[in-house]
């Protein structure tokens, strides 16, 4: 998983070696911080450049669209479990990181494709950022 600010994904990720297939969790948002402005993405998805610092990765975008806060609160609440949404191209990642997601606690969506779930999902401009919703059981 990663989650840094936008404007470190290069130093961050740019010495590693080809991903060879793993599966990267992609928990960014292109924000430069400070001054907390939208990063210049030529109107490309954020996983789309995301995905060019993580050659070979099988990318999952997840665990984006919460505050840090509420994630680390317990996903159970009463009646139900937090939900987290997800989006990838790779149907097999993606069940991964759904397992994940459910191991954790939290109740995974899939939006499909990054093309639609990944935009959906981005902070800012997606429509289900800061939705706090709760799957009842």
């Amino acid at each position: 998983m990663v989650a840094v600010n936008w404007s470190k994904l290069p130093v961050a990720l740019g010495e590693l070696p080809d991903f060879s297939g793993r599966i990267v969790i992609d928990a960014n948002n292109p924000i430069i911080a400070p001054p907390f402005e939208l990063a210049e993405l030529h109107g490309r998805p954020s996983t789309e450049v995301f995905a060019e610092y993580v050659p070979g990765a099988r990318v999952v975008k997840a665990f984006n669209h919460l505050p840090a806060k509420l994630l680390a609160e317990d996903p159970r609440v009463p009646g139900g479990r937090r939900v987290l949404f997800l989006a990838g191209a790779d149907a097999s990642a993606k069940t991964e990181v759904a397992a994940l997601i459910d191991k954790l606690g939290f109740f995974g969506i899939d939006l499909g494709q990054l093309s639609e779930g990944g935009r959906a999902i981005n902070i800012p401009g997606g429509t289900l950022p800061i939705q706090n919703l709760i799957r009842l059981d």
